[in-house]
């Protein structure tokens, strides 16, 4: 099996051949099928992430949040976020509420488990 030399560089859209031998499938598969992952920098998500779990009438004090008389302060932040947003989350969904961006930043399975917020800032 032929290894690449330091000097070797493959971009976006170049076509490679390869062409070996069958004792060499599990080091070809080990090559080829390490995905990187995808770092996304936490300021996406916002200037503060917040545990999802968090009680909404904890974070309602905190950020000083204009709730109307109808919603259940005992639901968690991440239950409130998801009734805001309307139908089944993904990581970086996003809406503005009450002065303040609410993003999806984490997700265990198909449950939300951090919230990011963001001071939404009036642009010039």
């Amino acid at each position: 099996m032929l290894h690449p030399t330091g000097s070797t560089r493959l971009k976006e859209g170049d076509i490679l051949c390869v062409i070996g031998q069958e004792k060499h499938l599990p080091e070809l598969g080990k090559l080829f099928s390490d995905s990187n992952k995808v770092v996304l920098d936490d300021r996406f998500f916002g200037d503060f992430i917040l545990q999802a779990d968090a009680p909404l009438d904890a974070i309602s004090q905190l950020y000083g949040l204009n709730l109307e008389d109808t919603v259940d302060q005992s639901q968690s932040l991440g239950h409130f976020v998801i009734r805001l947003l309307g139908g089944e989350p993904v990581i970086g969904d996003h809406i503005e509420w009450d002065g303040l961006t609410w993003t999806i930043a984490e997700m265990d399975g198909n449950r939300v488990s951090k919230v990011g917020v963001r001071i939404v800032t009036e642009k010039a």
